[in-house]
């Protein structure tokens, strides 16, 4: 059964349960609430722009990478939903006016911002004072073997410069980490949610699928492996993977942290 409870009030929440084989998107929408327009900060290729514009909310996209805008675009278009999508650093002052929107957010890109305190503070300067910010980031290392137990296993055999692959994964995932870096941007009120599930796989072979087929890293990864360097990794990964198996399937723990943050 999902769980839900407080530890020190207003301050931290823990749910058990992740949505999708992207997580943090449908969480995002509904911290969002119906709060509006919205800037998406480190959009990517667009998962969560496109599905809050779905939801009805105006929506700004930036992302420093034109190919990827591309890509955002492109699935704008397929999902027939209308989004500005700006070329823009969040690592530099962004291009919109004070209190220019109603909420910002971003998955997965503040934990690689150069100063994530000086990011957030200016996100801060272009949403409305009874706006809201929320910023998602894998949670450390050690809550998400899913992803660092395989990247383990390609260190093993391929070496550690071939695994040097995600180095910020799971940069600022600890709570603490989390609230400081928006309470020290000016944020007065942050709430740190913890999302927690578990990735299942009928075999490590099934899990290198699933990572090869919905990950860029381990996607090149696999497509760099020689026939002898695939049949070691599929041994070692087997290895790696075993204490997470559960009778006859691999259960991976899955862990994100969502803040919520209002000035």
């Amino acid at each position: 059964m999902p769980c839900a409870f407080r530890v020190r009030p207003g301050r931290l929440r823990e749910r058990s349960q992740l949505t999708g084989k992207r997580p943090g998107i449908e969480e995002i929408v509904a911290a969002v609430g119906t709060a509006g327009p919205v800037l998406d900060m480190g959009c990517g290729s667009g998962r969560l722009t496109v599905a809050l514009a779905a939801g009805g909310r105006d929506v700004t996209g930036i992302d420093v990478h034109q190919r990827q805008l591309a890509g955002a675009e492109k699935r704008a278009r397929t999902a027939g939903v209308d989004v500005r999508w700006l070329h823009a650093d969040m690592n530099g002052p962004l291009p919109f006016g004070d209190a220019a929107f109603g909420a910002a957010v971003s998955r997965l890109s503040l934990m690689i911002a150069d100063d994530p305190v000086a990011t957030l503070a200016e996100v801060a300067r272009t949403v409305e004072s009874a706006g809201v910010v929320v910023s998602a980031v894998w949670a450390n290392v050690e809550e998400n073997p899913w992803f660092t137990a395989p990247r383990a296993a390609v260190a093993e055999v391929l070496g550690a410069e071939r695994a040097a692959f995600a180095r910020h994964f799971g940069r600022l995932g600890a709570v603490d980490e989390l609230e400081a870096v928006h309470r020290h941007a000016g944020f007065e009120q942050v709430e740190v949610v913890v999302l927690r599930d578990h990735i299942e796989a009928s075999s490590p072979a099934a899990h290198w699928g699933f990572l090869t087929g919905t990950i860029g890293h381990y996607t090149r990864i696999a497509a760099s492996l020689s026939a002898d360097e695939q049949a070691e990794l599929g041994r070692v990964l087997g290895r790696t993977l075993e204490p997470y198996r559960s009778r006859e399937r691999l259960q991976l723990p899955r862990t994100m942290l969502m803040a919520v943050a209002r000035r």
